[in-house]
């Protein structure tokens, strides 16, 4: 008969506080309804940031729980007031941010938000296509791929051929399709 091998305390200590944590009033992650919720959720902070985006001379937009304020450059000098308010208005709503992913992007440097450069427009950024178009290229190169790679490569390439060139999009859809997955042997 085969024991288990004991748990060290740092694990015990971590399942303990993971099971305390869901203990808690939390919604789900990952689900359809996810996006949905938590707009109904944020609601109220949306109403509140956006009327003192307008106060700033500013455009609000969250995705998620991606905070964006837009702006000419008044804004930049603003920004110690922006914060305190966006701060005060947050933790009144029942929110929390986060210092470590607060920051100012001016106009002159890559203005870089949920995994999208978004100067003058939204675009995927050259590094991220060149590791997709990498990945794919050596996943063509191998025999075989197991099927389950599939739909997530897929929705990859489709989620980035929103925001890229044409021939950018054609070249990531043609190296999908050399990829030989397991069921098409």
């Amino acid at each position: 008969m085969l024991e288990a091998a004991p748990l060290p305390r740092e694990a015990i200590a971590q399942r303990r506080a993971i099971n305390t944590r869901l203990k808690q009033p939390h919604l789900p992650q990952g689900a359809p309804t996810s996006p949905a919720l938590a707009n109904l959720c944020a609601f109220g902070l949306d109403l509140r940031l956006n009327a003192l985006a307008e106060r700033f001379g500013a455009r609000y937009t969250r995705y998620a729980d991606d905070l964006v304020f837009s702006g000419s450059k008044a804004l930049h000098q603003q920004w110690v007031d922006l914060r305190a308010w966006v701060t005060a208005i947050a933790q009144d709503e029942g929110f929390t941010l986060r210092a470590d992913k607060t920051r100012v992007m001016p106009a002159h440097q890559r203005q870089y938000v949920t995994g999208l450069v978004v100067n003058e427009r939204a675009n995927y950024s050259r590094t991220q296509f060149d590791i997709l178009k990498a990945r794919l290229h050596r996943l063509g190169q191998q025999p075989q791929v197991d099927i389950s790679e599939r739909a997530r490569l897929t929705g990859e390439v489709q989620w980035a051929s929103q925001w890229l060139a044409p021939t950018r999009r054609a070249k990531l859809q043609r190296l999908l399709r050399a990829i030989r997955f397991s069921n098409e042997l």
